[in-house]
């Protein structure tokens, strides 16, 4: 009986080997396939009304913003 606990123990250690193997083969790919300038979604411009902005917020649609707190 304690023989096949020890059995059970190390396919489960291989079975979560192969599976981390899997993700880092597939993390790599995603990454050589990803160009070099591409972005993570991340716009410069504003959604609302389309300027330009340098930060996270619109200086524009920020004061637009009725905020009744």
């Amino acid at each position: 009986m304690y023989w096949f606990v020890i059995i059970i123990i190390m396919m489960l250690w291989i079975v979560g080997a192969a599976i981390g193997i899997l993700i880092v083969i597939v993390l790599i790919y995603k990454y050589a396939k990803t160009s070099k300038y591409d972005t993570l979604g991340f716009s410069m411009y504003c959604r609302v009304c389309g300027d330009k902005i340098n930060g996270l917020k619109c200086p524009n649609c920020a004061q637009k913003k009725n905020d009744l707190r």
